[in-house]
């Protein structure tokens, strides 16, 4: 049963194709007017407009699924994209951090040249202090590195920050000349004339000259006179923003604004050779000179 299932279907193959070789002969013998063109034609003009139909007909569900496939790809596009921006920013606040570095070591090597007689050892600031009638920060070295109470203190570009004030083995507290507490010997570095920078607390310094009628300028700058014995001489410390009236004691208000950044001080350099010959002599109301 099987078997002349096999055969039979195997004829209809056979004969099937010779009706298709038939026909190609025939279509290929004939002429344009051969009953098989005219067919083929007809059946054209039959199905060309309803293929028409159809294309009008599935064209917003082929535009749909065109639509899907494009959305697909551009969100994972815009996700690898995002990656891509991501990396570029960590990179970015990466350069920014060695450029500052770099910028940083510069600088400090700049300062130890322009002072071959000093020696400076830099240290990192680890804290500051919370008391807002308190300019102090905190350093991490102590006398386990070197250090001693009253040893200068500069920013990285060699500015006067303060003096060491309190030490232990493995930290100090340096005193900002910001703090109301802190006088430091100075002097106008265009004449040369000498005076005690004293600081008023919330960044600002003023300067008393010693010389009442001394010639004082808007843009003199300010630097460390050496006196008192912490503070090596030459060190700058600012520049005299105001000149006040002069007063019943013949004294004049002179602001001066510092050279360092007090609040972005990572890093100090402190010098700790020469060594402080001596304490610094108390002022009035605090620290001395």
């Amino acid at each position: 049963m099987l078997e002349r299932r096999n055969r039979r279907q195997r004829f209809l193959i056979v004969i099937l194709i010779l009706v298709c070789i038939l026909l190609v002969t025939v279509y290929s013998r004939e002429s344009e007017n051969g009953l098989l063109h005219r067919l083929q034609r007809f059946s054209m003009d039959v199905i060309s407009p309803l293929q028409k139909g159809m294309s009008k007909v599935l064209s917003p569900v082929r535009d749909g699924i065109g639509f899907l496939v494009d959305l697909g790809r551009a969100r994972g596009e815009r996700d690898r994209l995002k990656d891509e921006v991501r990396l570029l920013e960590q990179r970015v606040h990466e350069l920014e951090g060695m450029r500052r570095e770099n910028e940083a070591l510069r600088e400090m090597i700049a300062v130890k040249e322009a002072y071959p007689e000093l020696e400076f050892l830099v240290v990192e600031v680890i804290g500051a202090s919370p008391d807002a009638w308190e300019q102090t920060i905190i350093i991490g070295a102590g006398y386990d590195d070197g250090l001693q109470e009253y040893m200068a203190v500069l920013s990285e570009d060699g500015s006067l920050v303060g003096r060491i004030i309190t030490c232990t083995a493995k930290s100090s507290i340096v005193q900002l000349i910001t703090d109301e507490k802190s006088a430091v010997g100075a002097r106008l570095q265009r004449n040369s004339e000498m005076g005690i920078l004293r600081g008023e607390g919330g960044g600002r310094v003023h300067l008393e000259l010693l010389n009442l009628e001394a010639d004082v300028r808007t843009g003199d700058v300010v630097v460390t006179s050496g006196m008192g014995g912490t503070c090596p001489a030459g060190i700058p410390i600012g520049t005299v923003t105001e000149i006040g009236e002069k007063q019943a004691d013949l004294s004049v208000g002179i602001i001066i604004q510092p050279r360092a950044n007090m609040t972005r001080l990572d890093r100090v350099m402190v010098v700790i050779s020469p060594k402080p010959t001596t304490a610094p002599g108390v002022a009035e109301g605090g620290s001395g000179i």
